[in-house]
């Protein structure tokens, strides 16, 4: 029976791919150190978490039933600390918090919750949940967060500020697992700091000293303006074609958006956001609520003061910009799927798209119709 029960619940953005490779990139030594890391690898704590939550599968089709009980019977027989991390947790209600705290034997979980600065939050997440299928616009999600956020006057909650609340609301997080188990809290950095040291403070928190550790690079490299907006505009193109999400989850989230998408050379320069002044007023809130919690703070509270995140704003990206993104990115994921298919079926459209914004619907267009291709050869050959 495990002595010793830790789970890092999130918040989503706040440093956990790189936290979670960490991991699992030690998890031999920390098994020396007497940590258990259970799964063989991250996505089986995934498929453990979608279990618990109720889900039948994974949103790529693979069956989850059981998945959480068979981490759970890896915890229990683990004579030491076992470390959980999947952020999915963060935003459950507490049916499923409840759930999660009753079942490990003999054992009260501690929770880990890590936060970042909100204004770095808002351009992360509305990258992340276009990677995710979502077709908001940045107008669209900027204003929405805003109107939707805790403590606003007239809170006016709209689908795209409710989930970034969802993952985002601090406080309601923090007061919710703390029914659960003890609390530590865990501040991501300012810009500037030493590399390792959100490392150190996860550490801390888990209970593991980071000394020896391999550091895992970090994995989930940002995006462009150009390149999030042709991955937008591609979702709102399969949408139309009966292909919503999660639909070609693989290749429009995994292939496009983490893999070759971030290696295009073009110009394409970064999503950048000036603090809104609603976001100070709202942090001092926060953190005066967040001190009054009981909890273990690994960090600064100070460290979530909303910094500017530098770049241009969305809305200045020129339409020649996103067409150059979407040939760029059309011939990436041609060629990839070249390497890996073989297949002289593979549509060898030339892409002269022109100038101005027609040209870029048609190049966006033209990949859209290269990721369907993928997925009707995808359910012809499973057939």
């Amino acid at each position: 029976m495990a002595r010793r029960v830790v789970l890092h619940i999130g918040a989503m953005k706040s440093g956990t791919t790189y936290l979670q490779g960490a991991l699992y990139k030690n998890k031999g030594l920390l098994a020396e150190r007497g940590f258990l890391v259970p799964g063989t690898r991250w996505r089986h704590q995934i498929e453990a978490v979608l279990d618990v939550k109720g889900r039948s599968k994974h949103p790529q089709g693979d069956s989850v039933a059981g998945a959480w009980d068979r981490l759970v019977a890896e915890v229990d027989e683990w004579d030491g600390t076992a470390l959980i991390s999947v952020e999915l947790l963060a935003p459950v209600g507490q049916g499923t918090v409840d759930r999660v705290a009753s079942s490990f034997s003999g054992v009260t979980p501690e929770i880990v919750l890590s936060l970042r600065d909100i204004n770095r939050q808002i351009p992360s997440m509305w990258q992340e949940l276009v990677q995710n299928g979502s077709d908001w616009t940045w107008s669209e999600f900027l204003s929405s967060v805003k109107k939707s956020r805790p403590g606003a006057a007239e809170r006016h909650r709209t689908k795209p500020g409710k989930r970034f609340w969802s993952e985002q609301d601090m406080v309601s997080i923090a007061r919710r697992w703390a029914q659960a188990g003890p609390l530590h809290l865990v501040t991501v950095p300012p810009p500037g700091s030493p590399p390792l040291l959100l490392l150190e403070r996860f550490g801390a928190a888990m209970g593991f000293d980071p000394e020896g550790l391999k550091s895992a690079p970090p994995r989930n490299t940002s995006l462009g303006t150009a390149t999030v907006e042709v991955l937008r505009g591609l979702n709102a193109e399969l949408n139309d074609r009966g292909l919503a999400y999660p639909a070609a989850m693989g290749l429009r989230k995994h292939t496009l958006g983490k893999h070759l998408m971030p290696k295009l050379t073009i110009d394409d320069p970064r999503i950048g956001l000036a603090a809104p002044r609603w976001t100070r007023a709202f942090t001092r809130d926060q953190d005066a609520q967040l001190r009054g919690l009981d909890a273990t703070v690994h960090g600064d509270l100070g460290d979530l003061a909303p910094v500017d995140v530098s770049g241009i704003d969305p809305r200045e990206v020129t339409h020649d910009q996103v067409r150059d993104a979407a040939v760029a990115s059309y011939a990436a994921l041609r060629s990839d799927l070249n390497k890996k298919l073989a297949d002289p079926t593979i549509p060898d459209e030339v892409i002269d798209p022109g100038a101005g914004r027609k040209a870029s619907a048609r190049a966006v267009s033209a990949l859209a119709g290269l990721v369907e291709w993928s997925v009707r050869r995808e359910e012809l050959v499973r057939t």
